[in-house]
């Protein structure tokens, strides 16, 4: 098993779990690059692999614990608060509603892989505009794994 498996497996839940989600793939600089010519892609979630600490065990045996960061996309034209907590449509998700949803379809979760549980670290503002919030969720979790 290794951090790659993992973050299909967070994306496959993702898809799963939220079904209100237009988009949810790697991150790849969607929100730098495309912000502006998104329109039809949100609400997203963009999952990024954070990075990896090792500790060593015996021999070749490490533990990898391995964080990534779920950032969730909203849009809304009709102001800050909206944007944030969501419209008086039931179809109109705001960027809380999609930290909230987030957070309940990957904590804990260990997809069926030989992995500890997924854990929330933190969740915080990414960016925020008129129109559009993200907001990134960090998770961590670990597992044992053999470099020979």
């Amino acid at each position: 098993m290794d951090f790659e498996q993992i973050e299909d497996k967070i994306i496959t839940e993702l898809k799963a779990q939220i079904a209100y989600l237009r988009t949810v793939e790697t991150y790849a600089g969607q929100i730098e690059s495309e912000l502006a010519s998104m329109t039809g892609r949100f609400p997203a979630c963009y999952v990024v692999y954070g990075g990896s600490s090792f500790d060593w065990v015996d021999g070749p045996n490490h533990q990898e614990t391995v964080e990534f960061s779920v950032l969730v996309c909203a849009k809304n034209l009709r102001g800050n608060e909206e944007l944030r907590k969501g419209g008086p449509v039931a179809a109109e998700y705001g960027a809380y509603d999609l930290v909230k949803a987030v957070l309940a379809s990957l904590t804990n979760k260990d997809f069926g892989l030989d992995m500890e549980f997924l854990t929330p670290q933190k969740a915080s503002l990414v960016f925020i505009s008129r129109t559009v919030a993200v907001y990134g969720i960090d998770f961590k979790t670990a597992f044992d794994k053999t470099y020979a």
